[in-house]
């Protein structure tokens, strides 16, 4: 033990499990005395009893926040990623979260572009044009979009594959036909 700055410093051993619960397990201790210590003081009546209040409160609210991330630690060592995600980038490789589309297969752009009666494969203007349009939208916009219009899936499977639920997929698929509607307006105004 040792002294830094007037703050007592103690060495509190490897970070491993069973020291952060040891160390939770006596600041929990540490609170309650403080509890204790301050209830025996209220209420106050003079203005020194107020400050030493004061004073034993800050020191509760800090060793609160100390458990706080003890807490936080031992459930990351616990489970192995991240508290408070619901699921861990482990439970996906990057190939998964991948979508791959192909720029043929989205009906809707084709017909925007002026293409409705063209065969199934289209040209490089037309491929860049559903480029130029799918980089406007955010990522998740872009994932429901093409998974709906390109591959065919239903909401609920998009819900599904994606992890939110089918009213967030309605709400990404009207952001980002409300986003096209504009971009295709637009550009349609500026080649007439």
């Amino acid at each position: 033990m040792g002294k830094l700055n007037g703050y007592r410093i103690t060495d509190l051993g490897e970070a491993t499990l069973d020291n952060y619960a040891a160390t939770r397990r006596s600041l929990l201790r540490t609170a309650d005395d403080l509890t204790v210590r301050i209830a025996s003081l209220e209420p106050a009546r003079t203005m020194e009893q107020l400050n030493r209040l004061l004073a034993l409160e800050q020191e509760r609210r800090i060793v609160i926040e100390m458990i706080s991330s003890c807490s936080y630690v031992i459930e990351w060592l616990e489970k192995g990623k991240m508290p408070g995600n619901r699921r861990g980038i482990e439970r996906r490789a990057g190939y998964q979260r991948e979508v791959l589309m192909d720029a043929d297969r989205i009906a809707v752009l084709r017909e925007s572009a002026g293409k409705a009666g063209s065969s199934p494969s289209c040209g490089e203007e037309t491929r860049s044009q559903v480029d130029r349009v799918l980089r406007i939208l955010t990522e998740r916009e872009r994932d429901c979009f093409v998974l709906a219009h390109g591959e065919g899936f239903t909401f609920a499977e998009i819900a599904d594959f994606l992890g939110i639920s089918k009213s967030s997929v309605g709400t990404y698929m009207t952001r980002a036909s409300r986003k096209i509607a504009l971009y295709v307006g637009r550009a349609g105004k500026r080649a007439g």
